[in-house]
């Protein structure tokens, strides 16, 4: 097993930062690692009269319209339970009254330190935030039954977050 000896950060922006990391190897020898760390993420299963509320909403980085879920990122001093509200109030409207931890998945890939904050919500009252964004406007709600949302799952029609807060979600039913 790998022992980390220092890491340091060799780049920041906005949104990531890029560490690296020197390690010592099991035979004594040390080599270097590279990884993406992101602030941490929440998404919120939202299920209303039975079904699951998704987006389709337009993604820049893959220049194409994807499934997801209300998601995003936490802020600094925020909560990750306050940040799913958040979420889920600027994205479909509605704000969650039960939102419930699932699931913390940790790092998402071996390149990639973040968790992944996964909640659960099943009543809602209509109060929307506005987050100025004029792209949300072009955002797609709809609601699909679990039957539907599996069949989508097993079509690979998910991002990896997704498809795993999916999965541990329906593995619970």
């Amino acid at each position: 097993m790998e022992k980390t000896i220092s890491t340091k950060i060799v780049y920041q922006c906005p949104i990531f930062s890029v560490e690296e990391a020197e390690v010592e190897l099991p035979d004594g020898s040390r080599g270097k690692r590279w990884y993406v760390v992101r602030k941490d993420a929440v998404l919120v299963i939202c299920i209303k009269n039975h079904k699951i509320i998704f987006l389709r909403e337009f993604r820049s980085a893959s220049q194409s319209v994807e499934w997801r879920l209300p998601s995003g990122g936490v802020k600094d001093s925020e909560e990750p339970i306050n940040a799913g509200i958040r979420e889920t109030r600027e994205e479909i409207g509605l704000e969650p009254l039960d939102i419930k931890l699932l699931k913390t998945f940790d790092n998402p890939s071996s390149t990639i330190k973040q968790k992944a904050h996964c909640f659960i919500a099943t009543q809602f009252k209509k109060n929307p935030l506005d987050t100025g964004e004029p792209e949300e406007k072009f955002n797609e709600i709809k609601e699909l039954s679990f039957e539907e949302a599996k069949k989508l799952l097993e079509e690979g029609e998910f991002s990896a977050s997704i498809e795993k807060s999916l999965r541990f979600f329906f593995k619970q039913q």
